[in-house]
């Protein structure tokens, strides 16, 4: 007699406990090698003068270390969602949480070169090459950067088991409006530092931020419902 299957716990899952450390290992490579440019450019995000340029020789990251920065990102993106989903009671049990980890980390992959391209087509034709350069740059820093924001709430769902959903709930709030404050305040610095017209500004946070944040989690919601039913 079979019962049914125990619910998936991320506590205690030996593969995703594997990436995690390994993830640990490339972090502490990156900050041994690009620690000091990182910390610059974090700086850059709060204090912007009008003839400072954050990005340059002085505060270069290394090809492999982006990679491995985007890389946290993702992966701590994809088990921040799952964990959210998860507490809302809207996953399945047996081997469905392994594939929707999987396909949120595809999905958080493919979404980032998109990104790109609507970032360089939009800013191309509303602003200087310069601005457009420049703003790019601080807008991914800011996505490498949201894997270390995220490192609390995957630290505490992968290791504390039946972690308080509220307190949960909460962090990924305060993440979510420490991602949009930065996002504002950049966009402020670099591309409307000479007209700060706030209808713009919010007409360009609907377009190139929520509006995709929307669409993002309806394809998660809509791959999770698939996994659900057909897995």
């Amino acid at each position: 007699m079979t019962g049914e299957a125990a619910p998936y716990c991320l506590v205690g899952d030996s593969t995703l406990m594997l990436l995690f450390v390994l993830n640990l290992t490339g972090m502490a490579y990156v900050f041994l090698m690009n620690g000091s440019s990182i910390l610059e450019l974090a700086k850059s995000m709060f204090y912007h003068g009008k003839q400072s340029n954050p990005y340059n020789d002085r505060t270069h990251i290394t090809t492999i270390c982006n990679l491995l920065l985007y890389w946290q990102t993702i992966f701590y993106a994809s088990i921040a969602v799952f964990g959210y989903l998860q507490y809302g009671q809207r996953t399945s049990t047996g081997n469905t949480p392994c594939f929707l980890i999987t396909m949120l980390m595809l999905l958080f992959t493919v979404m980032l070169p998109i990104k790109r391209l609507m970032f360089d087509i939009c800013n191309k034709i509303l602003f200087s090459d310069q601005q457009a350069r420049e703003w790019r740059q601080s807008y991914f820093f800011t996505i490498k950067l949201m894997g270390l924001v995220l490192f609390p709430a995957v630290l505490c769902l992968i290791f504390i088991k039946d972690f308080p959903n509220k307190f949960y709930t909460a962090y990924i709030i305060f993440a979510t409006i420490i991602y949009l404050f930065v996002f504002i305040n950049r966009a402020i610095n670099t591309i409307f530092r000479e007209k700060r017209n706030y209808l713009d500004i919010f007409l360009y946070l609907c377009a190139l931020e929520l509006l995709p944040m929307a669409i993002l989690w309806r394809l998660i919601q809509t791959i999770n419902e698939f996994l659900i039913t057909k897995i």
